[in-house]
């Protein structure tokens, strides 16, 4: 039977409108139905990135010893430039410019349908597609609130006026978004409590990275609360309070940065064959709901809320709905990012992970910022980065906590996903240019580990290093 669409979207969060675009750049036919007066809402990552920029800007007045500037930009200057940023993307993801393309933009709610076809019912019409994609997003929400008036989620946050946002704050979360927020807010001189049920924040990662982030958090006067699960949040007297673990928290504000789950309300999901929960619908590696012709993409499916992640399950999904369906995604050279100062990115394997899977054929390259002179001369020294490389010079994963972490790490993202390996031999390693980089750039920190690698595999071989020294003795004896 013949089909209206080649594609229909569903949702018009970021993911959704770039798959749109996408699709029709490759001339496949597309809807896009949102329920939303505007199409485009901003989400967290770009919300907290553009007012982490400011805060940061704050934070490095404040202790330049040069400049010694005492004022500070406020929440109502940053809010200004965050609308003008907001307006920008707004403008370019218009109903207008989305249908000079050729995306044809329907407005308003729907559900699927079965019979007699698989289609997406709307009030004006009946879409019919040989794929669906959903990409509508997902929400927090607090699990133990008694009244919705008793916090904010993160979502509800940037509906609210900043500047009339309270001084002291409980975040409640220790994923990326709960962090980044957390020092945003710190720098903006807000008093803020950083409360999980976690035992260190970043559990997943590596320790010693995320330690490092912890202490930077402390040290800008962040309260952390670890081991502390959340059992009642309520208001007493006009004050908020939240249990966590077996302390009871005082605060003028409580902002949930924690659970999320799925926006698919009124979807009859269940109706078409699609199993989910409260926090994900389920997908497989083809990102194929349990109904083969639904796909679904980004936060709906759950995990980190990674914008980058969301973007290459898109692509994976446009080959499979618009071409044939024998794509499977595969994360393993997907970088990610956490955006507080300073950054935290990586690429690949954790260290756990790859001593598991590698044991001896494998060799630990730490290095530190502390004395590259670009991280000196822009006063930003903290920092380290971790490599994980085989025997054979492949390179299986990457830890970065420093300035600039997020452009450096692309660097590896690129050589893993290309499978470019360093050199086998440390002697023609350690007077190559694996990776050419400028003077006084921050991706001279390659080269030290490069270096650092190369000397390792050095050691490990005693007859190279025998046939080394006696290579130089015989050049003493022939001069």
């Amino acid at each position: 039977m013949a089909v209206d669409y080649d594609l229909v979207v569903i949702g018009s969060s970021w993911v959704g409108i770039y798959a749109a675009q996408k699709a029709v750049q490759l001339q496949a036919r597309v809807a896009l139905v949102t329920s939303c007066d505007d199409l485009f809402l901003p989400n967290d990552a770009l919300m907290i990135n553009t007012l982490s920029k400011i805060g940061c800007w704050n934070d490095r007045l404040a202790n330049n010893p040069v400049t010694k500037v005492s004022a500070r930009v406020s929440l109502t200057a940053a809010k200004d430039c965050l609308n003008r940023v907001t307006s920008t993307i707004q403008t370019k993801n218009s109903w207008a410019n989305l249908a000079a393309l050729g995306v044809d933009v329907i407005a308003g709610k729907g559900e699927f349908c079965r019979l007699p076809h698989l289609a997406f019912q709307t009030a004006q019409r009946k879409l019919r597609s040989r794929n669906f994609l959903l990409a509508t997003g997902a929400n927090y929400f607090s699990q133990v609130a008694e009244d919705a008036d008793d916090c904010l989620t993160l979502d509800e946050l940037w509906q609210t006026d900043l500047d009339s946002l309270e001084q002291n704050i409980i975040i409640v979360g220790s994923n990326p978004a709960a962090l980044e927020l957390a020092q945003t807010l710190a720098r903006f001189e807000k008093t803020i409590t950083l409360v999980t049920a976690q035992s260190r924040i970043l559990p997943q990662e590596d320790p010693e990275f995320a330690l490092l982030l912890q202490a930077q958090l402390e040290a800008e006067g962040i309260k952390l609360y670890l081991d502390s699960p959340l059992s009642q949040i309520k208001t007493i007297d006009g004050q908020k309070w939240v249990q966590a673990g077996d302390r009871a928290l005082a605060a003028e504000q409580i902002i949930i940065a924690e659970a999320r789950h799925p926006n698919i309300a009124g979807l009859n999901l269940a109706g078409v064959n699609v199993k989910y929960d409260r926090q994900r619908v389920y997908v497989n590696r083809k990102l194929q709901t349990t109904n083969p012709n639904i796909y679904a993409c980004g936060d709906v499916i759950g995990g980190y809320s990674l914008l980058n992640f969301a973007r290459y399950e898109a692509n994976v999904i446009l080959k499979n709905t618009l071409f044939f369906p024998w794509y499977r995604v595969n994360y393993h050279a997907l970088p990610w990012v956490i955006s507080t100062q300073p950054n935290f990115a990586r690429v690949g394997l954790t260290t756990q992970q790859a001593q598991q899977q590698y044991g001896k054929d494998l060799y630990l390259v730490t290095e530190y910022f502390n004395d590259l002179e670009r991280s000196l001369i822009a006063d930003y020294p903290t920092g380290m980065c971790k490599l994980l490389i085989r025997e054979n010079g492949e390179i299986v994963g990457c830890n970065l906590i420093g300035d600039r972490a997020e452009e450096l790490i692309t660097a590896i993202a690129l050589m893993m996903q290309h499978k470019i390996k360093l050199e086998r031999n440390p002697m023609r390693g350690l007077t190559s240019l694996s990776l050419p980089t400028t003077y006084l750039s921050q991706s001279e920190i390659w080269q030290r580990v490069w270096n650092s690698f190369y000397q390792q595999k050095l050691q490990r071989n005693p007859g190279l290093l025998n046939r080394l020294r006696s290579w130089f003795s015989l050049r003493k004896e022939w001069y």
